[in-house]
């Protein structure tokens, strides 16, 4: 198979246990048998073909499988992540399914009242269902169902600059007033020419799920909850002592530290890598999978970024996201075995390690996590913010939890709310949302 220019260079970066050798063997052996003279033709919904250098990884996969099973064509349908939730809703209603679409514990609960997903227990097989990790897969199911194969996870943390820290004479803060501080302590002139050109934290401020699951873990190492249960129901804390914390925190990091690059608002997820990228900042809020995406951005980084947990406030403990994505077949498909079949195929070993040495994305089955890739030394402390990680609450109108948080802390970035006003916008904003859902 003729390599494309990007996945070559991922290789030479070490792609290890490489996607294109030794997979037929391995796959075969997990496989559901996709059919072997029938004309089959897969669509994957995917918003990670899109991404680099993801994408590179996933075409090579859909180019290997098809070596390997000359009667199947992998087609993709790439949607960016902000939209992908909203373009399979909106596919699901016009009776348009693609056979394998991406999958969360964000989007899992819409799904199944959607009735979208194939019996995956089924299709997967108990056996093989074993091989997953227990934390990944306890969050791929809703009412003890199976929604998803749990594909990775990156769990969320603080990513820094470990160079620039030992520079500066600190180390990873394990306190919001502390990461303040640093903040502030690595807002530079790195030219000495008069003008602020690196900047201590690169916030993901974009009203949407890149920005909103990035402040609801931060709001909850202040002790609020976007949800908890209530009876039978649902309440918020978003109007809660420690979400005003959290909103505050947002604009004083941009409106009194100065130490956000210009333009937060605008700034989504490939914006703010860029700018860790360019040296134009030095800690971010993300998962490991950003490692990958900016050292494919500049390979001289390599080493000099490293992940912990994030920080809380005094009397609170550190949390995370597992920011698990997985596939499902669709109940539509028509080739439902083969679909399973790819997706066995996806996640083998060595896709699996493969897949984790290019983007940084844990794996989500046992054998490859067992494997010495995974615990890489800039790696060991998005591993331990692991530990910390919570099941969102498995609700149709979660996704849209995190967009009312976008829009409220960019309103109090903007200076046109107060963090007490946009606490209670968006605890009456949600329970909006649950009034909505019964």
């Amino acid at each position: 198979m003729k390599l494309t220019k990007p996945l070559a260079a991922l290789l030479g970066l070490g792609l290890a246990g490489a996607v294109l050798t030794g997979c037929s063997s391995q796959a075969g052996a997990q496989s559901t048998s996709a059919p072997a003279n029938a004309k089959v033709t897969l669509t994957v919904l995917s918003p990670l073909v899109v991404e680099t250098p993801s994408g590179d990884v996933e075409k090579a996969y859909a180019a290997e499988y098809q070596k390997l099973h000359p009667n199947v064509t992998i087609e993709f349908i790439g949607v960016p992540m902000n939209d992908a939730y909203a373009k399979i809703s909106t596919l699901a209603t016009g009776g348009q399914m693609p056979d394998i679409f991406i999958n969360s514990p964000e989007f899992s609960a819409k799904a199944k009242q959607l009735g979208i997903v194939a019996d995956m227990d089924k299709l997967l097989g108990a056996d093989y269902l074993k091989g997953f990790a227990k934390a990944p897969l306890d969050q791929a199911k809703l009412g003890g169902k199976t929604q998803f194969a749990p594909y990775f996870t990156i769990p969320t943390g603080l990513l820094y600059r470990s160079d620039l820290f030992k520079q500066a004479g600190i180390t990873p803060p394990t306190t919001w007033s502390a990461f303040e501080a640093d903040a502030k302590k690595l807002t530079v002139d790195t030219n000495n020419d008069g003008q602020t050109d690196r900047w201590g934290f690169a916030m993901v401020g974009t009203n949407d799920g890149s920005g909103g699951s990035r402040f609801i873990p931060v709001m909850r190492t202040f002790g609020a909850k976007e949800l908890v249960k209530s009876g039978s129901s649902w309440t918020t804390q978003f109007d809660s002592a420690g979400a005003i914390k959290a909103f505050k925190l947002y604009g004083d990091l941009v409106n009194k530290d100065h130490a956000v690059p210009p333009g937060p608002l605008q700034t989504g997820y490939a914006q703010a890598n860029a700018l860790l990228a360019t040296d134009k900042a030095a800690m971010m809020i993300t998962g490991p999978h950003t490692i990958g995406a900016i050292l494919t951005q500049n390979p001289a980084l390599k080493g000099k970024l490293a992940g912990a947990p994030l920080p809380h406030a005094p009397g609170e403990k550190s949390v995370s996201v597992l920011g698990m994505l997985g596939w499902s077949v669709s109940q539509d498909s028509k080739h439902q075995q083969a679909a399973a079949d790819y997706i066995k195929f996806v996640l083998d070993k060595k896709n699996q390690l493969a897949f984790n040495a290019a983007t940084g994305r844990f794996p989500t089955r046992n054998d490859a996590l067992a494997d010495p890739q995974v615990n890489r030394p800039e790696l060991k402390g998005f591993i331990a913010a692991q530990d910390n990680a919570f099941i969102l609450p498995a609700v149709p109108y979660y996704a849209n939890l995190q967009v009312i948080a976008g829009g409220d802390y960019q309103q109090v970035i903007l200076n046109k709310m107060t963090p007490e006003q946009a606490a209670k916008d968006a605890a009456e904003q949600t329970k909006k949302s649950i009034s909505d859902n019964g």
